[in-house]
């Protein structure tokens, strides 16, 4: 329980992004795993949006972890060592406008912000960067964070996306510092499989949505 509630602390998160970040249209950063994907799909709650898991990976039980603010649905591999993460990323009137005036991009900087309002040792590894898989549309960013508890590094990926109505954001977190160095590639690169396979994402030109 308490690493899951290390999660709950380690994706909620306090203020400034340097300058602003600019939107790069630009092939995806990471080349896909080769580990391969479950046959079984995920859904968000509305169906909106629908992807598959790493094989093997198993769900977590959030529903009785009121700290889990906006997570939608949590995956481990079978060591717990890492996690898959989805998340709505709350659609206010605010974050809609600066969508519209920003694109996606406004995604990634409002999910950013959500973590460091609460975890002051957040860093910012990889500024926002927008790109595009088969038209679907994404803003990637990276940052770590000290481990609690445990000497060492936490390296983490986030890729926010629209469903068209919906904003959301799905994630490759650490659980616990790992011993071999750039491990952490290898988990951006399942993201990025992951990613690949989503249906429901809003293609360029739609992620603008205000409706």
């Amino acid at each position: 329980m308490h690493r899951f509630l290390f999660l709950a602390f380690l994706l909620t998160g306090c203020s400034l992004f340097y300058s602003k970040p600019k939107a790069e249209k630009m092939k995806p950063l990471y080349e896909m795993s080769t580990t391969p994907l479950d046959e079984e799909y995920f859904h968000s709650p509305t169906g909106d949006i629908a992807g598959h898991i790493p094989k093997d990976w198993l769900q977590v039980n959030t529903e009785n972890i009121a700290s889990l603010e906006n997570i939608l649905s949590v995956y481990t591999d079978p060591n717990r060592s890492r996690a898959m993460v989805m998340m709505e990323i709350p659609g206010t009137a605010d974050l809609r406008r600066m969508v519209e005036r920003d694109g996606i991009i406004a995604l990634a900087e409002e999910s950013f912000q959500s973590k460091l309002k609460k975890h002051s040792d957040v860093t910012l590894t990889r500024q926002p960067v927008v790109f595009t898989v088969d038209s679907m549309l994404f803003a990637n960013y990276e940052y770590t964070q000290q481990s609690e508890g445990e000497k060492g590094i936490l390296h983490n990926r986030v890729v926010a996306f629209s469903g068209g109505v919906r904003f959301y954001e799905l994630a490759i977190v650490e659980l616990h510092p790992v011993t071999e160095p750039n491990q952490y590639l290898e988990n951006f690169r399942l993201l990025q499989s992951v990613v690949a396979g989503l249906e429901g994402v809003a293609a360029l030109g739609q992620a603008n949505t205000t409706r």
